[in-house]
């Protein structure tokens, strides 16, 4: 995907911060967490993302879960940096303890909400 139809006419971390009640509306859980491990599958574009959860904002997620994150257009972003911490909005998945971004980037690391001075409370 290119051209001027799929830029980021804003920035995802920004957009997720600006529009976190209806995101958190949408969403199964949000929560807080350290971003253990992750991978990505280059056949599917999809980034498999292990957190710890910190705190729970919506939903009953604690303890180790798994995100599925498709990376499907140029606003898209992917978990980086180990044992960094993020808010993440996510519905269900098939699995216990499994979820996926319902949208692409629907998630802010730590840095950019303080920068944003954005927080879920």
């Amino acid at each position: 995907m290119s051209g001027a139809a799929d830029a980021c006419v804003i920035s995802p971390f920004k957009r997720t911060a600006l529009y976190s009640d209806q995101l958190l509306e949408k969403s199964d859980v949000m929560f807080f967490g350290r971003l253990n491990s992750e991978v990505f599958d280059e056949s599917t574009s999809t980034q498999t993302a292990v957190f710890t959860v910190i705190k729970s904002y919506k939903g009953d997620v604690a303890g180790e879960v798994v995100v599925s994150n498709k990376l499907v257009s140029s606003c898209s972003r992917a978990f980086q940096v180990l044992q960094s911490a993020f808010y993440v909005f996510a519905i269900k998945g098939e699995r216990p303890n499994t979820y996926a971004l319902p949208r692409s980037a629907t998630f802010i690391p730590l840095g950019n909400a303080i920068e944003y001075e954005w927080s879920p409370e």
